[in-house]
């Protein structure tokens, strides 16, 4: 019996991949069927079978989550490019490589993905998302299966803040600090506190605040974290630099629950987790980030 016959029929992964080609192998897994069925609806099983790539596979658990009608939209015929652009978003030139530190890579949809692994858990993550089974090595590629389907981020740091009007204190303090610029460079993570944040400090500190360039500077530095910070790459008592040469803090992030993090220190549980933008990642936090340093010398302008 041909052995591509027996790896489907099994529809397990434990056949010899590496004899395969991407398609024959995406076909022979049972958890990949719904990924599967976008290939094929997008006419790219002989993009598979025969070009060198490298796949991020969500598995169907992944599909489950989606809204109904997204489905159903991919699979009606005036959709066919928004389903080939989705399944070719998954799909990069083969590449060997399988420690990443925040690199970009472009995928067929001719949007980047990014790559890090984390050395303390052995996590690799694509846009954030860790990669379930990263072992499919096939004849003419490399398969990951992901634990959710992947999308590309609109747009940089500052503008998806802009799509919030929660916002709007820390993206003025942006401003007025010059700072928008920093927030548009590549391979950062943003700690972004919602105007809540800043309701919570005394009203006569904020003004004066808004009204001191260099310290509304250093407040903004404070919230900026050279790096990639995708929530599955930190861990307990971990320790983090702020991107403000003036005033350092060094945080330590605290795990209270399966990837649920606060902060410290001073209030800082993270509510919103990885919202991708396309130079980096967002985390919205529940309180402003400053060192008392800081504060006393924004106390001596109070008077």
């Amino acid at each position: 019996m041909n052995v591509h016959v027996v790896c489907g029929l099994l529809l397990l992964g434990v056949c010899n991949v590496a004899a395969l080609t991407i398609m024959e192998t995406l076909a022979s897994r049972y958890e990949v069927m719904s990924f599967t069925s976008l290939v094929r609806r997008a006419g790219l099983e002989s993009l598979l079978n025969t070009g060198n790539y490298t796949v991020f596979v969500p598995v169907d658990a992944a599909f489950k989550v989606l809204p109904e009608q997204m489905i159903t939209r991919l699979y009606q015929k005036e959709n066919l490019p928004e389903l080939t652009d989705l399944v070719k978003y998954h799909i990069v030139p083969y590449t060997g490589n399988m420690h990443w530190t925040g690199e970009k890579v472009n995928t067929l949809a001719s949007k980047p993905v990014r790559m890090v692994t984390y050395p303390h858990n052995q996590l690799t993550v694509v846009n954030g998302v860790v990669l379930k089974e990263s072992n499919l090595s096939v004849s003419n590629g490399h398969i990951y299966l992901l634990s959710a389907t992947l999308y590309a981020p609109s747009g940089d740091i500052v503008q998806s803040l802009q799509q919030d009007s929660k916002y709007s204190m820390f993206l003025t303090a942006v401003a007025l600090s010059g700072m928008t610029s920093k927030l548009k460079e590549d391979n950062i993570t943003v700690l972004a506190p919602p105007d809540d944040a800043f309701l919570k400090m005394n009203k006569t500190r904020t003004d004066a605040l808004f009204n001191n360039i260099p310290l509304l500077r250093a407040l903004v530095e404070f919230h900026i974290l050279p790096g990639v910070y995708y929530s599955y790459g930190w861990y307990a008592k971990e320790k983090i630099h702020d991107d403000n040469p003036k005033y350092d803090i060094t945080y330590t992030v605290h795990e209270y629950g399966h990837y649920q993090f606060t902060i410290t220190p001073f209030d800082g549980s993270v509510w919103n987790k990885d919202w991708l933008a396309t130079n980096d990642v967002i985390h919205s936090i529940s309180g402003v980030k400053y060192t008392w340093p800081f504060m006393g010398d924004l106390n001596k302008i109070i008077g």
